[in-house]
């Protein structure tokens, strides 16, 4: 068996492969402390899994805060997990999306998985997981049920700045203004999408496409990047936020791929 490790700002998963095969996932809050985090994630497999850490055969971490834990692993780059993850969850995948809570990542692939051009959204948090956590913090929403309340806006409103500090008093202006919480989530969706798609350009968009990362657990936010791609994507599977944690364990010693 192999553990993989995925060690980010706001949330630390781990997953374990067994003859390339998922079959466990854990995740837990990181609290800035990647040490306990995964001291933490590693009792949970054991209370609820039975496996304890010598029974693994590998043990690869990526993210954050995989420097930060003193107990024996490899570690491999973030990148190169994400794309093995897709690979690996859909064969045909030439192009990946990883949206996650600090950084979006666009990656170009080969058909083994290996990264041949990449981006990273480089404007504070525009496009990523921790900007709609502000947003959502502010119209007193979450995400369980913003896609379905985005789906009833009836009109398109613009956002203005990309910006999370400003978005969100845009946000503050409209929700006084008297604009629908519909419409002003749309607005949020639609202005996250195009930061993400002009990402996503900067790399060649071929063959099928695969999506990571804590927004791809968004269904509206799936919706809008297909419209705004013009092809279908797939959400990865066993879940979006898994997507680096595979990969590692894929790069392990009898991973998989």
């Amino acid at each position: 068996m192999i553990l993989g490790c995925d060690i980010g700002t706001s949330e630390t998963k781990v997953v374990v492969l067994k003859d390339g095969k998922f079959i466990v996932s854990i995740t837990v809050p990181t609290e800035a402390n990647a040490q306990k985090a995964m001291e933490r994630a590693l009792a949970e497999v054991e209370k609820k899994h039975g496996f304890k850490l010598e029974d693994f055969k590998d043990v690869v971490m990526t993210g954050w805060g995989e420097a930060k834990v003193s107990f024996p692993h490899r570690t491999e780059p973030s990148m190169k997990c994400i794309a093995r993850a897709a690979v690996w969850d859909v064969p045909g995948c030439r192009f990946a999306l990883c949206l996650g809570a600090q950084q979006s990542a666009a990656l170009a692939l080969n058909d083994k998985g290996n990264v041949l051009d990449y981006r990273v959204n480089d404007k504070c948090a525009a496009g990523a997981g921790r900007f709609l956590e502000i947003i959502f913090e502010a119209m007193e929403c979450n995400a369980a049920n913003c896609a379905e309340i985005a789906r009833k806006a009836d009109k398109k409103i613009a956002m203005s700045s990309q910006c999370v500090v400003f978005a969100e008093s845009e946000v503050v202006s409209l929700v006084n203004d008297g604009e629908s919480v519909s419409n002003i989530l749309d607005a949020i969706f639609r202005s996250l999408v195009m930061g993400v798609v002009t990402l996503a350009k900067r790399v060649p968009i071929k063959g099928d496409i695969v999506i990571g990362g804590g927004l791809a657990n968004n269904a509206r936010i799936v919706e809008l990047l297909e419209e705004a791609l013009g092809k279908k994507v797939n959400v990865f599977r066993p879940g979006p936020s898994y997507i680096a944690a595979i990969g590692a364990a894929l790069s392990g010693n009898g991973g998989g791929l």
